[in-house]
């Protein structure tokens, strides 16, 4: 008997690794094979639009993108073949094993524990796979069976699926093998009874699985949903089918390896990102004092009358870089606090807006004095807010508005009043800021230009923290950036003192 010939795409940009695997596949016997071989994936996607392949065994790490990408890619492209995909890496990556297997692979293989045996299972049920999926489309075309029952049962051919069929009093008609395996219990010991009576837990209304089952059977829709079943210790994926006798076909199988890998991703993630910020609250609240001191210091010894040119210059740059310091730490304490604290405290006073705007304003043009910035204030501007608080949100969206802008060219910030709120704007006509780049301004850690002279930059909580202080007051703060009109920061602010908390972001 003649053995299948099934041609194989190998997507590896190693030789020594193609011929470890062609010696491998070619050492069993079932198949026999036609190579092909790329070492890019380009070259490779160019080979699935003219060639008939029936398996990729590709590369995660290859020169131009990863094998991820070039999943993507085959499912997008135009005139492209889509064959099934074994994903073969050098690295043991739970998170890169379960977007292989989300993205489209058939299988994930780990080069260093690839074995003749297990490449060769990996080949042979993605070929398996696709050719069941094949003659289930083909039977759909031929023979007009309804797309529900249709996929209900190339889900059950390709991935093993348990299925309990139901009648309309939710009585069990039929239990397949793989039922019969997932859970533990005989066919013959379910048969006719009840779902409720075999699965108590199930029959709950509180229960996922009996509001589902109930809306499929009552509303006659189909409705797919993941859920834990405590009895079982199990993550399972459901499908549940109304059937043409009036009943349901719940079709489900076990997730619990996949959830339990998403969850040890998502916890390393989680303690990654509580270290790295907690390790900023605890370096930024050891620097304040040190660093407070040394401003201080300098203070005092600018008050004397007997300093040289060149001494007072030293401690003036000194002092400079210390009030910088004091501001980098201000905003990690603020952002430590936004992140893992309760929010930012404001502490709300009876303030009028308008001349801590001016006061401000001369403040920071005086670490620019070349530049112009015009003040325009209108109606009414008092209000119950954190004056602190709003000097720094005033501070940063000017200080903001100049770095961000030409030489020469005019900083405009306008405050007016009317009967329920106070309206900020920060305006300037630099290079309008691209839309992919708006979306993230009020992000921690995000800069929208490089090219900001690196003397005056800062850590980039600026924006964040803005963010924080107005909603902690109740207002809104937004942005606007247009090539024809330039870059305007909005903010709002209720007269009226809001209980309102911000919680980490």
């Amino acid at each position: 008997m003649n053995s299948r010939l099934l041609t194989l795409l190998l997507v590896e940009d190693s030789p020594e690794d193609r011929d470890v695997f062609r010696t491998y596949l070619e050492e069993m016997g079932e198949y026999s094979y036609h190579f092909l071989e790329e070492d890019s994936a380009d070259a490779a996607l160019a080979t699935c639009k003219r060639e008939q392949v029936d398996c990729i065994l590709l590369d995660y790490d290859l020169p131009e993108l990863s094998g991820l990408d070039f999943l993507r890619r085959l499912l997008d492209e135009e005139g492209l073949l889509r064959p099934p995909v074994v994903m073969v890496t050098g690295r043991g990556n739970e998170r890169i094993a379960v977007e292989a297997l989300k993205g489209g692979a058939s299988d994930y293989l780990v080069k260093s524990e690839v074995t003749p045996e297990s490449l060769y299972r990996a080949v042979r049920n993605a070929v398996e796979k696709e050719d069941i999926r094949k003659r289930l489309t083909e039977q759909r075309a031929l023979t007009g069976i309804a797309e529900a029952r249709l996929q209900a049962a190339l889900e059950v051919l390709e991935r093993g699926d348990a299925l309990l069929v139901l009648d309309k009093d939710f009585r069990i008609l039929l239990v397949n093998s793989s039922q019969e395996r997932l859970s533990g219990l005989r066919r013959e010991d379910t048969l006719m009874r009840t779902l409720w009576d075999v699965w108590p837990e199930a029959s709950r209304p509180e229960s996922r699985f009996w509001f589902e089952y109930h809306r499929t059977m009552r509303e006659r829709v189909t409705t797919h949903f993941e859920e834990y079943f405590a009895p079982l210790d199990m993550w399972t994926d459901v499908s549940v089918y109304p059937t043409r006798e009036g009943g349901i076909a719940i079709f489900f199988r076990d997730v619990s390896d996949r959830k339990r890998a998403e969850e040890r991703v998502r916890a390393e993630e989680r303690r990654r990102a509580e270290f790295e910020q907690q390790l900023i609250g605890i370096v930024s609240h050891d620097l304040r004092n040190p660093i407070t001191a040394i401003s201080l210091g300098v203070s005092l010894l600018l008050r004397r009358d007997d300093l040289d040119e060149r001494i007072l210059k030293t401690l003036v740059r000194v002092h400079s870089s210390a009030e910088r310091t004091i501001r980098m730490v201000r905003d990690l304490l603020d952002f430590t606090q936004a992140r893992l604290g309760g929010g930012i405290v404001v502490n709300r006073e009876l303030t009028d807006l308008h001349p801590l705007l001016r006061l401000v304003v001369d403040e920071v043009h005086m670490s620019f004095p070349d530049r112009e910035v015009r003040v325009e204030i209108g109606g009414d501007g008092q209000g119950a807010w954190d004056t602190d608080r709003m000097a720094q949100v005033i501070t940063n969206l000017v200080t903001n508005a100049l770095k961000y802008s030409p030489a020469g060219t005019p900083v405009t910030v306008r405050a007016r009043g009317d009967s329920d709120a106070v309206y900020l704007e920060v305006h300037n006509d630099g290079d309008p800021i691209p839309p992919q780049v708006q979306e993230h301004l009020f992000e921690p850690m995000w800069r929208g230009d490089a090219q900001v002279d690196r003397t005056s930059r800062s850590i980039g909580l600026g924006l964040f923290i803005v963010d924080h202080l107005i909603r902690a007051h109740g207002g809104t703060v937004s942005v606007r950036s247009v090539a024809s009109e330039g870059t305007t920061f909005g903010v709002r602010l209720p007269r009226r003192a809001l209980s309102v908390s911000v919680r980490r972001a």
